[in-house]
């Protein structure tokens, strides 16, 4: 991938995931809406909140890694948080869609962005 087209795609999915993490603070965004669909009450809460914090790591590490900063161990820390994602997706793009009836544009619009977040951190969790 070129460095613009990689410089792009970073900070777009940075910008994902700060946007999401801080919504989740507010009990707001992809991440409420995905501990909702399977937690209720403060369990739900707390999973939105742990998500959230991942997110915001994930953003800063994705930042990091443009920028060519060395961190200990960020394969190790980028492939708990793509694990974390993977999750993520099953859930919401594949489990709530068959819980009840789904939209199929918005659909296909959540789909591509959740895995343009996927490739993004599975490209900054490989070695340059």
């Amino acid at each position: 991938m070129s460095r613009i087209g990689n410089f792009l795609l970073y900070i777009a999915v940075a910008l994902y995931l700060f946007a999401n993490g801080i919504l989740g603070f507010d009990k707001k965004g992809d991440f409420s809406e995905m501990a909702g669909t399977i937690f209720k009450g403060d369990v739900a809460n707390l999973v939105t909140i742990i998500l959230s914090v991942i997110a915001l790591i994930a953003g800063v590490l994705l930042l990091l890694q443009l920028f060519k900063i060395a961190i200990p161990r960020i394969e190790l820390i980028m492939l708990i948080i793509i694990i974390v994602w993977i999750v993520f997706m099953v859930i919401v793009d594949i489990i709530q869609p068959i819980q009840g009836k789904i939209d199929f544009m918005p659909y296909l619009v959540q789909l591509a962005s959740h895995l343009m977040v996927l490739g993004a951190l599975i490209t900054a969790r490989q070695p340059d």
